[in-house]
């Protein structure tokens, strides 16, 4: 107890300076704190501040919302763009008009070959035989056809004597009538007779004719372009003649079957000049001349097409019949005219700068004027799918004309549309 009493008892020693030395040191001290608490904080309410404006998207420049392209001036062409099939002018398939055995083939491909030329021949045993056996049963109708007269005139003459004792009264009516009975049957044998041997002479005729088709010729000059045959096959004509081989009469003249489709179509006249390319040779361009344009229409897949045919030279024979031809028909052509892109004429500007509502009719580009869009009426002409012909007062080459927008655009005008009320 006396221990607590005495340390109670006992002031607090100061170190240095009096008491109000002491508090005015510790105020300066806590005054400093907060002056660098305000100080960090401004700092820092500054730094996020100013990254704020650092960070924030810059509004895109006006111009910079649209893809524009110059307007041009020249000519301009109008082609009609198919693809079709390369062929001879005049191919002949060569069949069969009977069925066989190929004993040999004389021909092969590319082989130039002229009319009446043997290009195979059937084996001839069986036909033979079959003209042997029809020649027989000829001369075998004709043998019983001369014994069927021989017999029927002398019924003739029996006949005529039993008519002159009948009206002579010295024979009876049976036996007139048994006399005229035997006449019609024997007229009726040598009918029959006739008949048989005409019958005969046909088969006859057939079996010479099966046999001269044995041999199977070329019907026209040409080269043998494809062959269908081998010695030792058999050949089948029953329902329809095959063929055995095809023969182009001059490669040295080709066409090109295109398919237009039927929205061109209206556009594709004979003697419009037409140019064409093969995969073989895509640098090369090959020049023709539609001849002809069919009415009858192609359907495949509910698409209609229909037959435009181009006739061009091939003197260096480096067109092949097959090949598939990627066709352009010149179907008009303007001189000196004023050109814009058809994305130009396509292009409607968005509705935050040219609401629907004010907008004029009919066709019209648009150019960048200022921070608007200025609408410039036009009166379109002869198109070749990218660019247009067309007469403006107020427009001329190299000027600009919006196409359009470019992504930055197209995001600027979705998020202000999004963010209308």
């Amino acid at each position: 107890m006396a221990n607590v009493a005495d340390v109670s008892a006992s002031p607090p020693t100061l170190r240095s300076g009096s008491l109000p030395e002491l508090i005015d040191r510790e105020t300066r001290r806590r005054l400093r704190r907060k002056v660098y608490v305000w100080a960090s904080v401004t700092l820092l309410v500054a730094a996020v501040i100013g990254a704020f404006f650092a960070l924030r998207p810059k509004p895109l420049p006006f111009a910079a919302r649209f893809r524009q392209e110059s307007v041009t001036q020249g000519d301009l062409v109008r082609e009609v763009q198919a693809t079709g099939r390369i062929e001879a002018l005049v191919t002949v398939a060569v069949g069969a008009e009977i069925s066989g055995r190929i004993a040999y083939v004389d021909v092969d491909y590319n082989q130039r070959v002229t009319q009446g030329q043997v290009m195979a021949r059937f084996d001839r045993a069986a036909l033979q035989a079959q003209l042997a056996q029809a020649r027989a049963a000829t001369a075998t109708a004709q043998m019983l056809l001369a014994q069927a007269k021989t017999e029927q005139s002398q019924v003739a003459r029996t006949l005529e004597r039993v008519s002159r004792l009948y009206r002579e009264h010295a024979a009876s009516d049976a036996d007139y009538e048994s006399a005229q009975a035997s006449d019609r049957l024997a007229q009726q044998r040598v009918d029959a007779s006739e008949a048989q041997l005409a019958a005969q002479r046909a088969t006859l005729a057939l079996a010479q004719a099966n046999l001269e088709h044995t041999t199977i010729r070329s019907p026209i000059d040409g080269i043998v372009i494809t062959r269908n045959i081998d010695p030792g096959q058999t050949v089948a004509s029953v329902l329809q003649s095959p063929t055995l081989f095809s023969v182009a009469a001059d490669l040295r003249k080709m066409r090109v079957i295109a398919n237009v489709d039927e929205a061109d179509i209206g556009e594709v006249k004979v003697q419009q000049r037409a140019t064409f390319t093969v995969n073989a040779y895509p640098e090369r361009i090959f020049q023709g001349e539609v001849v002809e344009v069919r009415n009858s229409p192609v359907v495949v897949q509910d698409v209609v097409t229909y037959g435009a045919v181009v006739e061009a030279d091939n003197l260096d024979l480096a067109l092949k019949p097959g090949m598939t031809a990627s066709v352009r028909m010149r179907a008009g052509s303007v001189n000196d005219v004023l050109r814009v892109p058809q994305a130009a004429l396509r292009f409607s500007p968005p509705e935050q700068l040219v609401p629907p509502q004010g907008r004029d009719p009919g066709p019209a580009v648009w150019r960048i004027d200022g921070e608007g869009l200025r609408r410039i009426p036009v009166r379109p002409g002869l198109s070749d799918g990218e660019q247009t012909a067309v007469i403006a007062e107020d427009l001329r080459p190299n000027d600009r004309v919006v196409v359009d927008l470019t992504a930055g655009g197209k995001a600027a005008y979705d998020s202000a549309k999004s963010n209308a009320p």
